[in-house]
């Protein structure tokens, strides 16, 4: 569950949690991304569209039903 939303108060990323500074962040697990930090934690490929989660880690598609 991907959604983008305009940063409106400094906000942290859950996967840097660095101060997003970014005009638009993402919002996944109700929790704040910059763009290029939502990624498999396998594979480290970008999940643009749609990403899978475990435990709270995200996951491509192939790497969460291995």
């Amino acid at each position: 569950v991907l959604s983008v939303h305009p940063a409106k108060a400094m906000v942290h990323c859950a996967g840097c949690e660095r101060p997003i500074l970014d005009r638009f962040l993402l919002n996944v697990l109700d929790r704040a991304w910059h763009v290029k930090c939502v990624q498999c934690c396998e594979c480290k490929c970008n999940l643009t569209e749609k990403c899978f989660s475990r435990e709270g880690r995200l996951y491509c598609k192939n790497d969460f039903f291995r």
